[in-house]
């Protein structure tokens, strides 16, 4: 059996995938860390979440999707 994760963009690179995770860098330097598993019935999915590293001064921002307010801490 293959899986296939088609989620690359145009100038993005794969730079890990361990356990349930996958690394990739985006052509700007960032790197988004996708995590992805195995639904209830079985399928494999990649979940709503994911972690950005981009460029900063050691701030962590976290916000859902659906919601104007963001949790930052420094």
């Amino acid at each position: 059996m293959q899986v296939r994760f088609e989620i690359l963009k145009e100038g993005d690179t794969v730079i890990n995938v361990w356990d349930s995770h996958i690394a990739v860098r985006k052509e700007t330097g960032e790197v988004e860390i996708y995590k992805f598993y195995v639904d209830e019935e079985g399928l494999p999915r990649i979940s709503d979440d994911s972690i950005l590293v981009t460029h900063g001064d050691g701030i962590i921002t976290t916000r859902a999707d659906e919601s104007p307010i963001e949790i930052t801490t420094f």
